[in-house]
């Protein structure tokens, strides 16, 4: 990074983050820490010249210590938080709910704070666009940094459902960084919550409480989306494949117990399900965008409906015109803990 300088206003905003949040003791520790790491500028935030150029490794001292200190969840925040406190206030005013401008012109601010690279914006379509970084290698923390920061960057002017996924990376053998920005088109939520009611009791006491684990993951996985947590919703969608696992074996056992004569088919519907949402773990894995999240929100939902109505009870009658039950099975301790998403 030799010769790569920046503004004084990159390390000025970030401190006085750390100083609002966690007061002096905490900025002192920052201090403390970016001195160990190697830090020899400037110790207080008003000796800080805004303007004036400094060594761009402060910067990534400053981000190596906060992790440190306190923790990728707050490094996280940090990051989402800082554009408010720089560039994007004035724009916010000027092009407020336009993350077409925002973006164009934040990455033509670039030059204006750093010596060295480019960043370039292009919008693809639109609700979605991307970011190309070039020459701005430096550290993988930087890279981690930015993409919390371009998503904090629509969200500070009031873009919603924004996603941002860092899809090239110099630190993984290509040739330039870039990030697959989308966001949705409104304000409004995606809300095809499901209420449980009388229309999805099957009449046997376990298969239904079952189900409304389901109905419970389902409705989590709607709030995680619309509060924008990505990781929640790949956690939850992994969560959604290992409990409708136990769920299944658990009614195919008693279908094989009770020589069900419609097992076959029933299996069959499992399967389509597994095959569904380990597809939808991989493309959310490479990135969850709005369509993404609207095709797989309803899929699982008329599934789980036209399953409980159609194969399960379907079962259940079975198990009622015979006087058969399903005793209830322990759930994993595992999934239990999981429940608590």
């Amino acid at each position: 990074m030799e010769n790569r300088m920046c503004v004084g206003g990159i390390a000025f905003s970030k401190l006085s983050f750390v100083k609002e949040k966690y007061g002096s003791d905490g900025l002192n520790k920052m201090l403390e820490k970016m001195v160990e790491l190697g830090y020899d500028g400037p110790k207080r935030i008003d000796e800080i010249k805004l303007w004036d150029w400094y060594p761009f490794e402060y910067n990534i001292l400053f981000l190596k210590a906060y992790y440190s200190i306190f923790g990728e969840s707050s490094f996280r925040r940090m990051a989402r938080v800082v554009p408010r406190l720089t560039v994007s206030k004035t724009m916010a005013a000027k092009w407020p709910k336009n993350p077409k401008l925002i973006i164009g012109n934040a990455c033509n601010l670039w030059k204006r704070f750093f010596n060295f690279g480019e960043l370039k914006g292009e919008i693809i379509g639109e609700t979605s666009a991307r970011i190309i970084g070039k020459d701005i290698y430096v550290d993988p923390i930087f890279c981690k940094f930015l993409t919390e920061y371009f998503t904090g960057l629509l969200e500070s002017v009031g873009a919603s459902g924004v996603m941002v996924d860092h899809t090239k990376c110099v630190h993984r053998g290509d040739e330039v960084c870039e990030w697959s920005i989308t966001w949705k088109e409104s304000d409004a939520k995606v809300d095809r919550k499901i209420a449980w009611d009388s229309s999805l009791v099957t009449g046997i006491d376990e298969i239904d409480r079952q189900h409304r684990y389901f109905v419970y993951i389902l409705n989590e996985l709607n709030e995680s989306f619309n509060e924008n947590y990505r990781d929640r919703i790949i956690r939850a969608l992994r969560f959604m494949d290992r409990y409708a696992h136990w769920h299944f074996k658990s009614e195919e056992k008693y279908m094989e117990l009770y020589h069900y004569p419609d097992i076959e088919n029933h299996k069959k519907q499992h399967e389509l399900f597994y095959q569904y949402t380990r597809s939808a773990m991989e493309k959310a894995s490479r990135g969850i965008t709005p369509e993404l999240w609207y095709e797989v929100n309803r899929y699982l939902i008329e599934w789980l409906i036209s399953h409980i109505k159609g194969t399960d009870r379907k079962f259940a009658e079975f198990l009622i015109s015979r006087n058969l039950s399903m005793p209830e099975e322990k759930m994993p301790s595992s999934l239990r803990k999981e429940l608590k998403l």
